[in-house]
Order: structure tokens, then C-alpha cells, then sequence
């Protein structure tokens, strides 16, 4: 909730800050040069550092308004974007950590098949393993002699 707080706060800075520019351009006796000047370099700088602007400003002294609206519209378009690579993210860490859990029950039970009771702190250890781990002992699994011979060389002793 404070990050949102933050970001509508930055976001009425911002706002507030273009109209002060508006306004001192607007009061300046060179305000035509400046304004071009100015509206020139915004294009360009903005445009750079806030890809997907869609600015295209012609000039501060005409109105802020466009300038506003079109930062406005940007910000929600970030916020969107990163809330959905979010949840992408989420997902996929989602998918791993099923994957990841599938894995183990897996191997727990061709462990159990092949060597009869697993050893409590084994799971443990093998509930604590990354994927790689457990797919490395699966695959030792298949053929060790002995439950201690499939963990060889992992961090189960």
C-alpha cells in the first residue's frame, strides 16, 4: 500500500513539476526559443529514458495537459506491465516448485521400493535439495546397490 502511495505521490510531483515548467516558460520573455528548446529536449530525453512514452509534445506554452495525460497514461502502462511480469513469474516459480515437489515424491517412493524404509532425516535433506539434486539421485536411484550408494557424492551422508 505505501508503494502505491509513493508512486501516485511521484506521479502528482511529476505532474506538478511540468506545470511549473509550463508556467515559467510562459512568463519568460524568450519563451518561444525556450519553449522550443525545452519541448525539444523533453521529446528526446523522455523518449529515451521512458521507452514507450508516446509524448510527441509540440510545445509547453500551448497547455501541459497533453504532456500530463500521455505521462500518466505511460506510468499505468508500467505498473500493468510489471504486474503482469509478476505474475508470469509467479507462475513459472510456481511450476518449478511442483515440478520440484513431483521430483521428491518420486524418488521417495523408488526409494522406498528399492530399499525398503527411507530414513527420516534423508527426506528432510531431500525435501531440501534442488531439483538437479534430486533428479541426479533419481538417477542413481535406479541402479544403486544400496540406499547410501545413491546419494554418493550429494550432500547426504
Amino acid at each position: 500500500m505505501t508503494q502505491l502511495h509513493d508512486h501516485s505521490q511521484s506521479t502528482d510531483e511529476v505532474k506538478q513539476a511540468i506545470r511549473y515548467l509550463g508556467k515559467m516558460v510562459q512568463q519568460s520573455q524568450f519563451k518561444q526559443s525556450i519553449d522550443q528548446a525545452v519541448t525539444k529536449w523533453m521529446n528526446y530525453r523522455l523518449n529515451h529514458k521512458m521507452p514507450g512514452l508516446d509524448l510527441n509534445a509540440q510545445s509547453l506554452t500551448k497547455g501541459t495537459e497533453m504532456l500530463e495525460t500521455g505521462f500518466e497514461t505511460w506510468r499505468n502502462k508500467m505498473m500493468a506491465d510489471a504486474m503482469m511480469q509478476g505474475r508470469q513469474e509467479g507462475m513459472l516459480e510456481g511450476k518449478l516448485e511442483g515440478k520440484l515437489e513431483e521430483a521428491v515424491n518420486t524418488l521417495n517412493r523408488l526409494l522406498a521400493k528399492r530399499f525398503g524404509n527411507v530414513p527420516n532425516e534423508m527426506k528432510v535433506q531431500l525435501e531440501s535439495a534442488n531439483l538437479e539434486q534430486v533428479e541426479a539421485w533419481f538417477d542413481r536411484a535406479i541402479d544403486a546397490a544400496r540406499l547410501e550408494d545413491v546419494f554418493r557424492g550429494g550432500s547426504l551422508h
